[in-house]
């Protein structure tokens, strides 16, 4: 018997969901797929965001944050692991 499905199984989100993980506004989350920093892939007519393109994301945030600094907008670690 195959145990039901959670949401911490999920392999894709909409959207909307993606935005509310990363705390940002829907119209950043279409930005980001549209410029490919963020992996998006069509069902249909729908868009879904990989869970596991969310993560990586924010890897590559905290990773040119601790390569490259940006001094003319510094960021707080807080936002930074509340996006984890």
């Amino acid at each position: 018997m195959t145990e039901p499905f959670t949401t911490n199984d999920q392999l894709l989100v909409t959207p909307e969901e993606a935005a509310r993980r990363l705390s940002v506004g829907r119209t950043t989350i279409y930005e980001l797929m549209s410029s490919g920093e963020l992996q998006s892939v069509n069902i249909g007519r729908s868009r879904r965001v990989p869970v596991s393109s969310l993560s990586s994301f924010v890897s590559r945030l905290i990773g040119d944050i601790a390569v490259e600094p940006n001094v003319d907008a510094p960021v707080c670690q807080a936002e930074v692991r509340h996006l984890l």
